[in-house]
């Protein structure tokens, strides 16, 4: 019996050294998703490109935040006689007309997309049919101070919107005179504040969007506009008198026009800075007096012809414009559209007859 026992344990010991030396290849293997993966250390993750903002300025082409389309834009009158300088906000515009006015002077009319946080915009000056007739272009909410009867009539029959500094009165009180302007002249020193114009223009309930949302300002921007010119423009000026001028020098680093008038460099006192344009546009037209004031007839529809500055270069143009309700609109010599630059515009219209006209060289 003690031998059958110890034979039994004897199998049993060799059982189990056969067991232990079985050959690797034969166990089982772990799944893989249950095996450890070697470590490694990660690779860094790339910096995120900016991501560009999904809208653009109507007037400008410039990338925005906030889609801003439906947004009617404000057109201020602004005076330009050399008493009222420097203008305030003026840089904030995003386009400029300057056109001739009664006496030989020239009057703005500026363009902005908002006007809320611009503390000081003027001097504020009044109104002529033809400054509003652009203004409704743009479906532009007019602020002005004063005007023409031939000017008030116009947007009483339209019944445009529009806010007055001189026939009306507001609660938010949006003008004021600068005292140290009054010595010269009334005329000369009424401001408008950006934030109390907006509560003006709530108190009288005007719409703030277009009526059919987006609207068509007949504009387009590329990034390489100068591409369309042929002949070069360092330098570019617009005479609309003998007693008034606009100049420009372009500066190749930013690529920008920096303006000149009177003799002087065109600053903006809000900020300090010299004025500057990524694009000009200088256009003919009918212009003639009709009254013993020397008030003008601007025409501002149908079609006439011109010069576009971008870029250093520059290159004619046509304009034409259907109606007063109707944007202005840009053609090539070839009848393409042009584009504009991404940036702000200065337009000035001057009339077919001066000699002087346009001139792209310091000696002429």
């Amino acid at each position: 019996m003690k031998k059958l026992l110890a034979a039994v344990l004897c199998a049993a010991m060799l059982l189990a050294l056969t067991a232990c030396g079985e050959n690797p290849s034969t166990l089982p293997t772990p799944d893989a998703e249950d095996a450890p993966s070697p470590s490694a250390s990660a690779a860094p993750e790339p910096s995120p490109s900016p991501t560009p903002a999904p809208f653009t300025n109507p007037l400008t082409g410039e990338a925005v935040e906030e889609d801003i389309s439906m947004f009617r834009p404000f057109g201020v009158m602004i005076n330009n006689l050399p008493p009222s300088l420097p203008q305030r906000g003026i840089s904030d515009a995003e386009i400029l007309y300057e056109i001739p006015a009664e006496g030989g002077v020239t009057r703005m009319l500026a363009l902005f997309t908002d006007i809320s946080d611009i503390e000081s915009i003027g001097t504020v000056r009044s109104i002529r049919p033809y400054y509003a007739q652009i203004a409704f272009g743009y479906d532009a909410i007019i602020i002005h101070a004063g005007g023409s009867e031939a000017a008030y009539s116009l947007l009483r029959s339209t019944g445009w919107d529009h806010i007055d500094g001189v026939r009306e009165t507001y609660a938010a009180a949006p003008f004021a005179r600068d005292p140290d302007r009054i010595h010269n002249g009334l005329e000369h020193s009424l401001f408008a504040d950006g934030a109390k114009l907006m509560e003006a223009i709530d108190e009288k309930g005007f719409e703030l969007e277009h009526e059919d949302g987006e609207y068509d300002y007949g504009l387009s921007f590329t990034e390489d506009a100068s591409a369309q010119c042929t002949d070069e423009a360092e330098f570019a000026k617009i005479t609309f008198n003998s007693y008034k001028s606009m100049s420009f020098d372009y500066n190749a680093e930013d690529g920008l026009y920096y303006a000149n008038q009177y003799d002087g460099e065109y600053i903006d006192e809000n900020t300090g800075e010299q004025v500057s344009y990524t694009n000009l546009l200088f256009l003919h037209t009918d212009i003639k007096v009709i009254d013993g004031y020397g008030r003008l007839e601007v025409r501002t529809t149908g079609e006439g012809d011109g010069y576009f500055v971008n870029g250093g270069k520059y290159t004619e143009i046509r304009w034409e414009r259907a109606d007063e309700y109707s944007p202005f609109r840009y053609y090539l010599p070839d009848g393409s559209e042009l584009s504009l630059g991404v940036g702000h515009s200065y337009v000035g219209i001057m009339g077919d007859d001066y000699a002087a006209g346009i001139s792209f060289s310091r000696e002429e």
